[in-house]
């Protein structure tokens, strides 16, 4: 059975967003807010990074030899899980379970603190396509106010328990305006903004690298938020990849 590793943002939170000093911001609250289960295997090319046994974070297999996933997950070495909807399965079919070659953090990654927060991971061997497993094409457009997208992870529920299998939750994309609003301090063009809408619907730190994607492309990646998650008029905080495109594509040519 896995567990769930640490929130790593957590510290950041709570020092550079919500001012508070000496305790780290809602420490074990990694969660989907207010989702539902996935159809299993409805987001194939969602990953799982796990440390030994633990979950560390999210990613999202852009490539068969390549999982995009958010920079502060970084580690120097971490297993990735391919086509798994249960992460309590000790062998789920059509899973696949891959070590990692190494990863390449974006070179402007927390410059400013938060900005360019992506990595990519290559893998040590290609995956083969499959019901369970498939790569998704990133957008090359940018977003535009009430898209309606769809975030995904295996963070914990609200009640503080595990999911049994990997949660759904459908938001919207923000305005810049906004985003800007909230975020004043460390807004950057390299972010967009979704959810914070009454419905209370959010990802959270356990989903730190899952895919966002919107009218079918991956759009951005779960970086970061204001704890506790899911507030009304507080919306989470998503790695842009249209921005990305010409990076993410000569990182992976060059290998």
């Amino acid at each position: 059975m896995m567990t769930t590793a640490g929130n790593p943002w957590g510290w950041f939170l709570g020092h550079l967003i919500l001012g508070v000093t000496g305790s780290p911001a809602s420490g074990g609250s990694n969660r989907i807010i207010n989702g539902e289960d996935c159809h299993a295997h409805s987001q194939p090319w969602q990953a799982a990074l796990f440390l030994e046994d633990e979950l560390l974070c999210g990613g999202v297999l852009v490539h068969p030899q390549w999982v995009l996933s958010a920079a502060h997950c970084f580690r120097d070495s971490y297993t990735i899980g391919l086509g798994l909807h249960s992460l309590e399965a000790d062998q789920e079919p059509g899973s696949q379970m891959v070590e990692a070659k190494h990863s390449i953090q974006h070179p402007e990654y927390n410059k400013p603190f938060f900005a360019n927060d992506l990595m990519l991971i290559e893998l040590k061997e290609s995956v083969s396509w499959s019901d369970t497993i498939q790569n998704i094409s990133i957008a090359s457009q940018c977003p535009t106010p009430g898209d309606s997208c769809l975030v995904s992870g295996w963070g914990k529920l609200m009640n503080g328990r595990r999911p049994k299998v990997l949660q759904c939750v459908n938001i919207s994309v923000v305005s810049e305006e906004i985003c800007k609003a909230v975020y004043a301090s460390v807004y950057h063009p390299s972010m967009l903004c979704a959810g914070g809408g009454q419905d209370q619907k959010d990802s959270c730190h356990g989903d730190s690298g899952g895919p966002l994607v919107c009218n079918g492309y991956l759009q951005g990646l779960v970086s970061f938020g204001q704890a506790p998650c899911g507030q009304p008029s507080v919306p989470g905080v998503y790695t842009n990849l249209c921005n990305f495109t010409d990076w993410i594509q000569k990182t992976i040519q060059a290998s």
